[in-house]
């Protein structure tokens, strides 16, 4: 699929939609589907529309995201549920020493120091630069968890170089699958269908290398026991319309996409760097499409109100998202529908907006 058509596709908005990382734009197609989903539930019952729902095709392009194959995949209801669901069933001894960023997702952060107390692992804190890129990997651990793009900060982290240190590597790809290449290679990874995919809210994937399948244990909420590979780790009582749309949003996701989304983030940086005084984090070219601002007295959560009533739609991170955090921060997401003009005018209402 061209990326002219994808775009074409997308439920239509009023807004400037800035914010693929907070939650992306469904597209007409995904949309139907989850609605002819739920209509079926009522009328042939729901245990019966899931059984007749095909989500193997989808579970393959979600396992050929990550460099695995559809039997590898397993469906939550986000990405922390999935990381949840792993930590749980992880193969780590008491003692176990467990790698982790600064910059880990607040909630990951939180589940991992839960684990780590009830399990007696010791959580290691790896060297970062500037920016919150790993700068070493130490020697001696026994998992590495990190996100490859962290939602508060558009820096890609040098995940072949971690993989390369022999470490087996959980990667948080919630902000990145869709927007740039993921590595295989890891031993698991978690996402997320609402940002970058597009797919619908309340719906989320992990994936794991077969070399590990085995030794994980059974989950509390382990429910499939008669089913094969991950789907074992399917969460109970799941939103399964949600997952049609995942699914049919993840067979029409394109790598063409990719170059698509850095370019329109590099011009964002440009246009966007002084704007109304605020000030943009990343390099101009790092290959994400994530733009955090940062200002010396705004406070980005009135801004991005007042944003949202001008008609643009953006992200606002508050300091609990990360460890590393020191301020909250507002945040352009620019997906492969934003164009020169949308960030013009943003630029224009930001200037507008200066003696906030």
């Amino acid at each position: 699929m061209s990326v002219s058509t994808w775009v074409a596709e997308r439920v239509p908005t009023d807004l400037v939609h800035l914010d693929a990382a907070g939650a992306g734009r469904v597209s007409t197609a995904v949309l139907e589907a989850e609605v002819a989903h739920l209509r079926s539930e009522p009328q042939v019952g729901p245990y019966v529309a899931e059984s007749a729902a095909d989500l193997t095709p989808g579970r393959a392009a979600l396992g050929a995201l990550v460099g695995l194959a559809h039997g590898d995949v397993f469906f939550s209801e986000g990405s922390a549920k999935a990381f949840d669901v792993l930590l749980e069933t992880w193969p780590l001894e008491r003692g176990a020493r467990v790698g982790t960023v600064p910059g880990e997702f607040g909630g990951h952060a939180r589940a991992l120091a839960r684990h780590a107390e009830r399990a007696g692992w010791e959580l290691v804190q790896l060297p970062v630069d500037a920016l919150g890129r790993v700068t070493d990997v130490p020697a001696g651990l026994d998992l590495l968890t990190l996100p490859q793009v962290a939602s508060h900060r558009g820096v890609l982290q040098p995940v072949h170089e971690v993989l390369g240190s022999g470490v087996p590597v959980l990667l948080d790809v919630a902000q990145s699958a869709g927007q740039v290449e993921v590595p295989g290679g890891a031993a698991a990874y978690v996402g997320t269908s609402r940002k970058w995919l597009c797919g619908p809210r309340g719906v989320g994937f992990g994936a794991v290398d077969p070399l590990w399948q085995g030794r994980l244990a059974e989950a509390t909420t382990l429910r499939h026991f008669e089913a094969e590979g991950m789907a074992r780790y399917d969460s109970a009582e799941p939103h399964v319309a949600g997952r049609v749309g995942l699914c049919l949003a993840a067979r029409a996701w394109s790598p063409a996409l990719v170059p698509v989304i850095a370019a329109g983030a590099a011009a964002a940086r440009v246009l966007l760097d002084g704007a109304g005084g605020w000030r943009v984090v990343e390099p101009v070219d790092e290959p994400t499409g994530i733009t955090t601002l940062r200002h010396a007295t705004a406070d980005p959560a009135r801004v991005r109100a007042e944003l949202l009533a001008a008609g643009f739609l953006l992200g606002q991170v508050p300091v609990v998202r990360a460890a590393e955090l020191e301020a909250p921060l507002l945040r352009v997401s620019t997906h492969a529908w934003v164009t020169p003009g949308d960030l013009e005018h943003l630029v224009a209402a930001m200037e507008h907006g200066t003696d906030r």
